[in-house]
């Protein structure tokens, strides 16, 4: 594992936490827009994250390695995220802040994952 590759795994976690928070902003209080965009985005973030420590990684590798680690890190989090739309327009305040935590959360697992077992 070099350190480079952990360096640009880490720059794509970033940019996909802002992504997510900026999507969701956006899709605030619109019941479940928030947890398909973030998943479709989980997993090209899956898929780019694991081509950084395995040249041949293919989206359907991706596909199953953000349901592997996606599903078990992050699960209660995505309900937190669809239930704070209960808060009206605090929504808009609650909802970005989940988002970030769950990509955040979920690239960091994704990182550790691929460095464990190709790294």
């Amino acid at each position: 594992m070099s350190e480079s590759q952990r360096e640009r795994a880490r720059n794509w976690v970033n940019g996909n936490t802002a992504a997510a928070v900026a999507v969701v902003c956006g899709t605030a209080l619109v019941p479940g827009a928030a947890a398909v965009i973030l998943l479709s985005q989980e997993a090209i973030m899956a898929y780019h994250i694991g081509s950084i420590y395995k040249s041949e990684f293919s989206q359907q590798d991706a596909a199953a390695l953000a349901g592997e680690i996606g599903l078990a890190a992050v699960a209660g989090k995505v309900l937190a995220l669809e239930a704070a739309i209960l808060a009206g327009p605090a929504a808009f305040l609650i909802k970005p802040a989940i988002a970030a935590g769950i990509v955040k959360l979920l690239g960091e697992a994704i990182i550790a994952y691929c460095e464990e077992k190709w790294g």
